[in-house]
Order: structure tokens, then C-alpha cells, then sequence
């Protein structure tokens, strides 16, 4: 089931993508992490982000601390945003490293993981080609996603 996307008035497509993108990523730092049945947890991120450094997560010593599990529809709306990742040719791998990096924020405070530098250090770049390429990554997936006015359905009447 495809749904269409809401763009409220004043914001264009790029910049509900990307806030789209944060809340994927606010989502996924939010769920839970232990007591996964029956196969316990298994990753599934891609290899790029293999080396990183994911200890800030385990800071949380209680539940009390953790934040409150997110509801069903912020889920399949993270899922939904995290497939667009897939949208990003695969001749620019360096701009989906910069896009998941990008995701990683922490559970309680939602600060970015890492910063602008940091992200260019594991990528091998500057902070302003990261930064640019985050922004050119999301505004290819907002062109992918974008309701095109020719292929919306039509029906044709005929004159009887």
C-alpha cells in the first residue's frame, strides 16, 4: 500500500523528507533492544555502518531513563522513510553512508550521534561536502516520491 505524503502549506517535499528522516531516526532509537523473540536481535544495517561506535546506546543504566516506546503508526511511518534510502543510486554509496550516519541520534535527547565532522571523517570527506551531500541525497529522494502530475490516475470520458 502506497500512501501519498502530506506536505502542509509553506514546506516544500525536500524538507518533510527530511524531517521525515529525523523522526525515522528518533523512532528507531527509541525501540526497545533486548527481550526480541524468538530469533533475539539480528542487524540488518548495511556494512557501512559496521565500525560504528554504538556503546552510548547501553548509557541508560534504567527503564526509567528510557524513552517511551513508540506507537504503531510512528513505526510504520519509520519504515516507510527508511525505504527511501534505497532510492539513492547506487553510483552515490557515499551519500547513503552520509544519510544513515545522519539517522543515528540518541534516544532520549535526540541530538545527532554525530556531528558534521564526524561524518565526514568516516566517509573520507569534509563537513561541508557531508553536508552537502545529505542535502542532495534528500532532495533526490524527494524527487523520486513526489506525486507526478501525469501519472496520477485519470479518467478518460467519452462523449456518448
Amino acid at each position: 500500500m502506497k500512501r501519498t505524503l502530506t506536505i502542509p502549506e509553506g514546506l516544500a517535499i525536500a524538507d518533510v523528507v527530511g524531517e521525515r528522516l529525523f523522526e525515522a531516526g528518533c523512532t528507531l532509537a527509541a525501540l526497545p533492544a533486548h527481550g526480541l523473540k524468538p530469533g533475539g536481535v539480528r542487524v540488518a544495517w548495511p556494512e557501512m555502518l559496521e565500525e560504528a561506535d554504538l556503546d552510548w546506546i547501553n548509557a541508560c543504566p534504567d527503564d526509567d531513563m528510557r524513552p517511551p516506546r513508540p506507537s504503531s503508526a510512528a513505526i510504520t511511518r519509520m519504515d516507510e522513510s527508511l525505504s527511501w534510502i534505497g532510492l539513492i543510486g547506487d553510483d552515490r554509496m557515499n551519500w547513503r553512508k552520509v544519510v544513515c550516519l545522519r539517522l543515528i541520534v540518541h534516544p532520549i535527547s535526540h541530538r545527532y550521534r554525530f556531528s558534521w565532522r564526524d561524518i565526514a571523517n568516516r566517509v573520507g570527506t569534509s563537513h561541508t561536502s557531508a553536508k552537502s551531500w545529505h542535502q542532495l541525497a534528500v532532495a533526490e529522494i524527494a524527487r523520486k516520491i513526489a506525486p507526478d502530475a501525469f501519472s496520477a490516475f485519470q479518467t478518460f470520458h467519452f462523449a456518448a
